[in-house]
């Protein structure tokens, strides 16, 4: 408030005293406390008014966990692993997973154009929508295109939301999915010791009607691991504004070739920590892993398939 003018002080001395410069300097120090006063109150009302921001964005946030699930029926020979962090109290990154009436687990990964409340509100919309979608029809192409024409509705801010979503038999580890605008996935082959990155394709949700998406198929085999991700992990930056990129987070993945989706998960995150050092975050981020367990020997001799809990932990 440093050179801000609050008001002017008039005043008239008629008498032309010997003590006229006297009383000009207690006018200047009743001024001075005046405006004291004013900044003061200006001060305490804009603090008042922060915390109540604060408080309704930290209830918004607590609201927003609500629509992110925290806890995974156990599923034999699979584990799932989260993170998610928002650049602000609340954002547009937003993951969901759930089990399909015909036993198939859906799950997705989506990223709204934009950060903030507006951002966490699309969000919450766009999940509604895609677990209404998913339980009218089995094809994730039709349901993504589904929701596309219901966000286009009473949509006029101009957001739109990149997504991925797929369908996985936890039986034959067949997965099926569309992308829709998103950072392609990268899958950790085993037994093949190598890190596939899916092909681009599709454009965002709520950014244009009569949207025409491609239903895609792949095998995931036993040690193989799915990571998706948001821009927000390879748009990182350090303090140097150095970025931390896809060559980076490749690289990172080669090195954890056979490790369960929490252990990859986190080796990202630490090596992520470690290139942004105490740089802010840029972005929101988001990452989902999930992997297929590989068969284990038990001390009979009998071979069985691993089991954990599948478990998410948002940040």
């Amino acid at each position: 408030m440093k050179d801000d003018i609050f008001g002017v002080l008039l005043a008239l001395d008629k008498s032309f005293s010997v003590n006229r410069e006297r009383r000009f300097e207690l006018l200047w120090g009743i001024a001075q406390q005046a405006s004291l006063a004013i900044q003061n109150d200006i001060i305490n009302k804009e603090m008042i008014e922060r915390q109540r921001l604060e408080r309704e964005f930290q209830l918004a946030r607590e609201i927003q966990q609500t629509f992110l699930p925290n806890q995974m029926p156990k599923i034999p020979g699979w584990e799932m692993d989260v993170r998610w962090e928002t650049a602000r109290l609340v954002g547009g990154d937003f993951y969901d997973y759930f089990l399909l009436p015909d036993g198939r687990l859906a799950f997705l990964i989506a990223d709204v154009s934009d950060k903030g409340l507006a951002a966490s509100l699309y969000m919450t919309v766009t999940r509604t929508l895609i677990r209404a979608a998913a339980q009218e029809s089995t094809s994730t192409a039709e349901t993504l295109e589904r929701v596309n024409d219901l966000l286009l509705v009473n949509s006029q801010n101009g957001l739109f939301v990149t997504t991925f979503y797929a369908i996985l038999s936890i039986d034959d580890g067949t997965l099926n999915y569309t992308m829709a605008g998103h950072n392609p996935p990268f899958v950790i082959r085993d037994q093949q010791n190598k890190v596939v990155e899916f092909s681009k394709g599709g454009i965002a949700l709520g950014a244009l009607p009569d949207i025409h998406l491609q239903q895609n198929q792949i095998i995931l085999d036993p040690g193989d691991c799915l990571i998706l991700y948001t821009d927000g992990v390879t748009e990182a930056f350090d303090l140097q504004d150095q970025m931390y990129g896809e060559k980076r987070l490749r690289q990172l993945l080669q090195k954890t070739i056979g490790e369960r989706a929490k252990v990859v998960l986190e080796n990202l995150e630490t090596d992520l920590n470690n290139f942004r050092g105490s740089a802010p975050l840029s972005d929101d981020t988001t990452i989902l892993a999930i992997s297929r367990l590989k068969s284990l020997t038990n001390e009979h001799g009998d071979t069985r398939t691993a089991q954990d809990n599948i478990h998410s932990t948002p940040k």
